[in-house]
């Protein structure tokens, strides 16, 4: 029948000239059906733009209902939706893959280069769209073949093995697909023949529009082929003029274009009627975009002269800022501004990005806090749905054949997809608070003791505190209760999940395992709440997330129905059936609908948009995104391609190479550029949110500003105080008020004055009529004098959360002088992190602990002899013990050491040094004459041992210092019985008497009072002194080859091993005591030394009996002092410093404390750094001061 172009550049107004012929046509002929056809994306907007300028010009209906408008899809849906052959099962995407998946598994060994290759993410997909493209480009089995059979100077090897694999699995699906299923290539056929033997009366009368393509597939061309002989087309085509006599050159500006002109021209020609060419008449332009297009195109022009400028354009804009975040900001605050000054609509707004992925996190914030509705148009996939999260997990919990089940990622993924929850008796869900609640309470526990595997599935309840009341043995009440809301999560795992593995394992046909999971979903409620979901958005307003809880479980729903009909048949694998479902989610996308006409309209470049905009927004306009960087991410690449077009028919082809797309950036981005009517504004951001390197403008929009002479605003997201143009940071209230704040702050920090523009934005948001907005002024100004300085507690928080007794340990009121403001954190409000299930210094150190505290009373308790053990005997008692340990562990505090073979490993390193630490304290008392009398001892209230307690005031506040002191050793010479304590530490410690005088260091003198305090008991001795103080080094030493002259020594080799666990400390300087303390080899293993005229040497570290006196006095001073400050409410944030190290440097807390030592307020507490002879001055005028 007949073909008739219209032309023009993308500044004509192709819609009208479109809309127009249809009148003219439908006038003429009211009798015929008119279709106008558009790309998929656009057939909302194309339909309701069309109807509504039919109603305009008409004004009547009977115009709309001659017109259709259709996508291909549609139009397919159209004539054939009645067709017997339409009837055949359709074949989703998914569908198709699974088929592919099958085929290339029983073709595996006839596979050459893709052997073995079917597991790999992705490839099935990969697979499904090169024959997707090899169907759209009319290329069949046999020409793949032909292709492959070719001389090797035409087709190289690695192509021909692509060409054998490829031609083998696209042959076999349409074998299995012909005739049995219908798909969306098969469909494009089904159409063409349905258009072919449609009576000539008929499709005669019809009348087909095709408009904003700039390309079609080989079977969209044969379908328009077929029409162009039968029927009427017009093709609306951006073209500059036609190209009816030769192709044009691939450099051409309008390249894609005029080559489709050019092949429909001569085809039309030789088999129908061309009438003439129609061109559009131009839209209404700003001046500034005509010469934008004016320039573009000559400038992509080889041998076109570029025009002279006439005058600056006022109507191309350039913005650069730091962050993607600015870059947006200021785009949404642009798009407020002028819809407010009213002449302009939402919907008269595009905001285009090349790749919008880079902003997907922040669109919505922005664009809400703006208060602007808007449309993502690019499509979302279904992946990371928590439906999708919980079939994972589901399939990733229990494996027959595993090692480890019940793992805590997938037990936990399942969980928090709160997909399934429990029901109460009556069979209603749990609320999800109180879901959210005991869920958090059971991870705690899970990570505190590492449960996973079978204690998830024990008969015995999981306890929630692994140490049980010291005084009752039973748990108390607060943690029966917890307990049991734990286990109300872990019940629910127990009888839920295993029925269900039991039933899949036992599944043989893919049929059976999706009837099993589908039930078990259903009976669970997982649809139940995917419901819930969708009433909660509706109510909330949110139809896009309404509809998305629906749609994805109509999509696995459909999933299901895809495998049962490909592979039901089929053996089930369950890693094949995940993997198959996953893929199935990735591939699909949430179908979208506009909820409201008038919104901004948000997309990507690649992507055709109609001109119906006024004004269009290029983000990320960098020279990473335009021109943008083409990839080929297919099957066949582009030496392949280039290969394979040489040997395709006229009627057939393949999907461009990256090197011909590249050559259409220019005008790809053409289209972009004359999207709107009125402005263009051009953004990029320098990439200052954390990328790699710093952006640059784009090539090509730097070109254009150069041309134009376009300056660069800067929006730097950072207003100041001064700043007199400050409209680009006025948006919504809250937009307004956060740069408002920002400008203040500068004012104060500088010191100036704040600008009068500030002033009056202040004065209306300080009496906004919404007292939200009031008040949040209020506040958020209020916070600019707002000082990191916490303030004292009041007496009812201080008597809430100590009472009028402090229990305490030393290391606490350490802590207290460390950071007063972290003692109130980790001890009054009880903030700690949460426990994990992991190796810590503390857990090595309890381990340690407890393993030489039981070496030592079980040497007592068999009244051996520590000097007398052999090597053999200290190894045969660690091994005992700590097997015992590990093994009879009642509170699982050992529990990590045996859960993995790595954790085995570790635990023969700490039992090895257990060992070497037992081997030392032997090799010590070989040569010295104190003896370890008591280990563990504990001193406290309740305790066989006193505490520390001191009355602070006539209020009846007290201080109880309570501890446990690692061990006490003694010795006694002429009946006085000398009392001296052992620390153990995993460090090399050292007593620091500027820490203990500052009360950072208290520790060892505490322990020491005590002990004076408790002497008698501890003493069966009429008289008994101290000895001293010291600190045990545990570890496994490592002899270096120079620290011992004869390795075939043993006495060396013991010295030196005796000298690497040398006491650090202090000692009473009482030389009676120190000469008794052993023989010659003594200052290897204490801390002094004796000159040859007997006096001590001055490196020893000892102390005055006097002395010491003295600084347990001022011990016990400090511990009251800070008693007294935490009565009194002082929680000051004034973390100690010692020698430039701050001691609050690794500290937990330091994100609550948000300690600035920048900050005026913020300062650290120096702990001066005194001689010892100082320390004792300053003592001596505190007793003094005392008596007096």
């Amino acid at each position: 029948m007949t073909l008739q172009f219209i032309l023009g550049k993308a500044s004509d107004n192709h819609f009208k000239k479109v809309v127009d012929n249809l009148q003219t046509g439908i006038k003429q002929e009211p009798a015929d059906q008119y279709f106008y056809v558009v790309p998929n994306n656009v057939k909302f907007e194309s339909e309701l733009n069309t109807l509504k300028q039919l109603n305009v010009d008409d004004n009547s209906t009977y115009a709309q209902n001659q017109v259709q408008i259709f996508s291909f899809s549609r139009l397919i849906w159209y004539f054939m939706h009645s067709h017997p052959d339409y009837q055949l099962p359709q074949l989703s995407q998914t569908a198709i893959n699974m088929i592919i998946y099958q085929i290339i598994e029983d073709n595996e060994e006839n596979l050459t280069i893709y052997r073995g290759e079917g597991k790999q993410a992705g490839f099935i997909q990969q697979v499904s769209d090169q024959i997707s493209e090899l169907q759209q480009g009319n290329v069949s089995p046999d020409d793949l073949d032909h292709m492959a059979n070719l001389e090797a100077n035409v087709i190289n090897p690695e192509l021909r093995s692509k060409l054998h694999d490829i031609s083998l699995i696209y042959r076999e699906f349409l074998q299995q697909t012909d005739g049995q299923y219908i798909y969306n290539a098969a469909t494009f056929e089904m159409l063409n023949q349905y258009l072919l033997e449609l009576p000539e009366a008929e499709i005669s009368k019809m009348h087909f529009y095709f408009s904003n393509f700039e390309k079609f597939s080989a079977q969209e061309l044969q379908i328009i082929q077929t029409l162009i002989q039968r029927a009427h087309v017009v093709m609306d085509l951006n073209l500059d003029h036609k190209y009816d006599q030769e192709m044009p050159n691939e450099t051409d500006f309008f390249y894609q274009s005029g080559k489709l002109y050019h092949y429909l021209y001569q085809y039309a020609r030789k088999n129908s009627q061309v009438l003439t060419d129609q061109y559009a008449g131009p839209r209404e332009l700003t001046p500034g975009l005509k010469q934008l297009e004016d320039y573009w195109i000559a400038s992509n022009e080889v041998g076109t002269p570029i025009p002279a400028v006439k005058s600056q354009n006022a109507n191309v804009h350039v913005t650069e800022t730091n962050t993607s975040f600015d870059e947006l900001m200021q785009v949404a605050i642009k798009i407020r501004q002028l819809v407010a000054n009213g002449n302009y609509r939402y919907s008269d707004f595009l905001v285009v990005a090349r790749h919008l992925d880079q902003y997907e996190n922040i669109i919505d914030p922005i664009f809400s806090m703006q208060q602007l509705p808007y449309f993502t148009d690019i499509q979302k996939h279904m992946d990371d749905h928590p439906l999708v999260e919980l079939l994972d997990a589901l399939f990733s919990i229990y494996r027959p054949n595993r090692a480890q089940n019940y793992r805590y990622d997938d037990v936990m993924g399942l969980l928090k997809s709160e997909l399934l929850i429990p029901r109460n008796a009556k069979g209603k869900f749990m609320s999800i608070k109180k879901y959210r609640h005991y869920l958090a309470l059971c991870e705690n526990l899970v990570l505190k003791n590492g449960y996973q595997g079978k204690r998830w599935l024990q008969q015995e309840d999981w306890l929630y505190a692994a140490a049980l009341d010291t005084e009752t043995g039973i748990v108390v009440d607060k943690n029966k209760k917890i307990s049991a809301e734990i286990n109300q999560i872990r019940h629910f795992v127990k009888d839920t999940l295993p029925p269900f593995y039991r039933r899949i394992n036992k599944a043989k046909t893919g049929r059976a395992a999706a009837k099993i999971l589908y039930q078990f979903l259903v009976q669970n409620g997982v649809p139940d709440q995917l419901k819930n979901w969708q009433s909660q958005a509706t109510e909330a307003g949110n139809l896009q997330e309404a509809g998305q809880a629906e749609q994805v479980w109509n999509q696995f729903c459909q999933l299901l129905d895809d495998y049962v009909t490909v592979l039901g048949d089929h053996e089930f694998v369950m890693d094949d059936f995940l993997d198959l479902l996953k893929a199935g989610f990735v591939g699909a996308s949430y179908s979208q609908i506009p909820s409201t006409l008038d919104q901004v309209t948000i997309s990507e470049t690649g992507r055709i948009h109609l001109n119906d905009k006024k004004i269009t927004f290029v983000i990320g306009a960098d020279d990473n995104n335009i021109p943008a960087k083409v990839d080929n991410n297919s099957l066949f690449n582009d030496a392949d391609r280039d290969q394979m077009d040489v040997n395709l028919e006229d009627d057939q082809y393949l999907v461009d190479t990256s090197e011909t797309m590249m050559l259409g950036e220019p005008y790809e981005d053409y289209l972009t550029f004359l999207n709107p009517d009125n402005e263009l504004y051009f953004s990029y951001n320098l990439g200052g949110d954390g990328a790699d390197t710093i952006h640059q403008i784009s090539p090509y929009v730097k070109r254009i500003q150069d041309y134009f002479g376009i300056k660069t605003e800067k929006f730097s997201g950072r207003p100041t105080a001064e700043e007199v143009n400050i409209s680009q940071y006025v948006g919504s209230d809250r937009t307004s008020l956060k740069y408002l704040i920002q400008a203040a702050l500068a004012s104060k920090k500088n010191k100036q004055p704040l600008n009068s523009a500030w002033g009056t934005v202040k004065q209306q948001l300080e009496q906004h009529s919404d007292r939200q907005i009031r008040d949040l002024t209020k506040n958020l100004l209020g916070s600019l004098d707002y000082q990191n300085s916490p303030k004292k507690l009041r007496p009812e928080i201080i008597s809430g959360l100590y009472g009028n007794d402090i229990v305490t340990s030393i290391s606490k009121l350490e802590e207290f002088y460390t950071d007063p403001y972290e003692y109130f954190l980790k001890y009054g409000l009880k903030l700690r992190e949460r426990d994990e299930f992991e190796i810590s210094p503390a857990n090595t150190g309890q381990f340690y602990h407890e393993a030489l505290d039981r070496i030592v009373k079980e040497i007592n308790k068999q009244q051996l002899q520590l000097p007398d053990l052999t090597d053999q005997d200290i190894h045969e008692l660690v091994t005992e013990i700590t097997s015992k340990m590990i093994e009879a562990d009642v509170n699982y505090q050992y529990e990590i050491l045996k859960s993995s073979q790595r954790m085995c490993y570790i635990t023969s390193q700490l039992v090895a040094t257990v060992n070497q630490m037992a081997l030392t304290m032997r090799n010590q008392a070989q040569h010295v004459n104190m003896r370890p009398k008591k280990t563990e001892v504990a001193f406290g209230p309740g305790q066989k041992y006193a505490p520390l307690h001191f009355d602070l005031n006539d209020k009846g506040q007290q201080v109880n210092v309570q501890g446990r002191i690692d061990r006490i050793d003694e010795m006694k010479v002429d009946d006085i019985d000398y009392l001296g304590i052992v620390d153990y530490k995993s460090g090399n410690r050292d007593i620091n008497l500027s820490e203990v005088y500052d009360g950072t260091s208290m520790q060892m003198m505490t322990y020491l009072d005590a002990v004076l305090q408790n002497i008698t008991s501890l003493s069966d001795s009429e008289q008994a002194e101290l000895a001293g103080a010291l600190y045990l080094h545990i570890f496994d030493p490592i002899l270096k080859p120079g620290e011992v002259k004869n390795w075939n020594e043993p006495k060396q080799i013991e010295r030196e091993l005796l000298k690497k666990h040398k006491y650090n400390g202090l000692l009473v300087s009482d030389k009676t005591m120190l000469k008794k303390m052993g023989n010659g080899d003594v200052n290897a293993i204490y801390p002094f030394d004796f000159k040859n005229n007997g006096d001590l040497k001055v490196t020893s570290k000892v102390i005055t009996r006097d002395n010491l006196q003295l600084m347990l006095q001022h011990t016990e001073r400090l511990i009251q002092n800070a008693a007294r400050r935490i009565f009194a409410g002082d929680i000051q944030l004034a973390p100690a410093k010692y020698e430039k190290q701050s001691l609050i440097q690794y500290s937990p807390y330091k994100a609550i404390m948000q300690f600035d030592p920048m900050l005026r307020e913020n300062n650290y507490r120096e702990i001066q750094k005194l001689t010892d002879q100082q320390i004792w001055d300053l003592l001596r005028k505190e007793a003094g001061e005392k008596n007096e």
